[in-house]
């Protein structure tokens, strides 16, 4: 605890006269920067949280949060697994899929695709068609003979709703290599802004997809949508134990791994940029406690004389120099909380004055800012931490000033 007379001493400190005001406008410089320093600190981690919702929410409304497979790719009564795993807690919904991969042909043009056949009263419900996550041209497939395209691959194809395209299977039989052609309408063309989504996955009814493969299999997995993907390791728990051996579940992260490690590998590289520039703030308020312990070593050695311990010296400089981090980390943190919510304002603010704005404010705007009350924390602790750390070496050269060889020489 610091004593009345220690308090009156920082404040002085803090406040100096003509004499220390240079000082002052270091230490104003090192505050500015620690604020600067902060504030993108928390707008980084707030955007790269964003892009991480964002993702999640586009790759979970377009297939699910959650993967079950049975053994050897197929579940054969996916309804009684449906209804169990809909009966976990935290489960919203789960849909049987299954899945092929096959050739797309429109207009003399072929792409390879992922074909996916689900229930017609699933497709009708699925946030991929009812409007609730992604944008939909048409309608969706609930009719034999009808299928509905990723945009990107539609766009290739040059086909539209209403038009017709052929699926191209390879298959072997006696005679050797068989090639089926399989023409189906298209009914509607989904957006999801998923890359691997756009440009490859053709969706169908269940039936259709079953007459195309030859096949006996009902379904090839399951996808679950969580109603809180917070919970996400809970219900994976959950669910082997409810299914038992047999049955893997694989995550939303785990099938997307190469993204995910890249994002994270991002997040890193841009946090390890901004703590440097907070780093060089903290240098500042090194450099700037040294010059007021230089522009008050005679009052130190006055003060040393009148009884001052020096334990009592470097607490005072101490507490100098963290006042001075703390109102810059304070003010770090409501600049970098004030241009989050105003994020939209300024984002449409600068798109309107721009003729042709760039697409990376439209995806700016749909970005949410996201930051948990724990990275907040690491932030405050580890900058506080740094101030601290900072503010010992100008302490302890105030702690070890010589009153008789400065008064000597002064």
């Amino acid at each position: 605890m610091l004593t009345t007379f220690e308090k009156l001493l920082a404040s002085r400190f803090l406040v100096p006269g003509a004499g220390g005001r240079l000082a002052l406008l270091i230490a104003a410089i090192g505050c500015a920067g620690i604020m600067i320093g902060v504030a993108s600190l928390v707008l980084v981690v707030s955007f790269m949280n964003g892009a991480e919702v964002r993702l999640a929410g586009q790759i979970a409304s377009a297939d699910g949060h959650l993967f079950v497979s049975g053994p050897r790719l197929r579940i054969a009564r996916p309804g009684e697994v449906q209804r169990t795993l809909e009966s976990i807690r935290g489960v919203q919904a789960a849909t049987a899929s299954l899945d092929a991969s096959g050739l797309i042909t429109a207009g003399g043009r072929s792409f390879a695709a992922n074909l996916q056949g689900v229930q017609p009263s699933q497709i009708s419900v699925s946030p991929l068609f009812n409007g609730s996550a992604h944008s939909i041209a048409g309608a969706a497939p609930t009719s034999s003979g009808t299928m509905a395209l990723g945009s990107d691959l539609a766009d290739r194809l040059g086909i539209a709703p209403g038009d017709h395209a052929a699926i191209t299977m390879v298959r072997f039989d006696r005679d050797g290599l068989a090639v089926d052609n399989h023409d189906l309408a298209v009914s509607g063309v989904v957006s999801t802004q998923v890359q691997s989504f756009d440009s490859r996955r053709v969706i169908m009814p269940i039936a259709d997809l079953r007459a195309i493969l030859r096949t006996d299999s009902v379904a090839s997995k399951i996808n679950v949508r969580l109603s809180d993907p917070e919970h996400q390791d809970a219900v994976v728990a959950a669910i082997k134990e409810r299914l038992g051996p047999g049955y893997t579940v694989a995550t939303w992260q785990s099938m997307n791994a190469t993204l995910f490690t890249a994002l994270a590998q991002e997040r890193l590289a841009m946090t390890l940029i901004i703590s440097l520039v907070t780093l060089i703030a903290l240098s500042n308020v090194l450099s700037s406690m040294v010059m007021l312990v230089r522009y008050k070593v005679r009052e130190i050695a006055i003060l040393r004389t009148m009884g001052m311990s020096r334990y009592s010296t470097a607490k005072v400089f101490i507490v100098v120099g963290v006042a001075i981090g703390l109102v810059g980390e304070l003010a770090g943190l409501v600049l970098g909380f004030g241009l989050k919510a105003a994020k939209d304002p300024i984002t449409a603010g600068i798109s309107a004055m721009m003729d042709h704005p760039p697409i990376e404010l439209n995806v700016l705007l749909s970005l949410p800012l996201v930051i948990s009350p724990t990275e907040i924390a690491w932030i405050v602790a580890l900058v506080a931490f740094g101030v601290v750390t900072s503010t010992i070496y100008p302490a302890l050269r105030a702690a070890a000033v010589d009153p008789a060889s400065v008064l000597k020489h002064t």
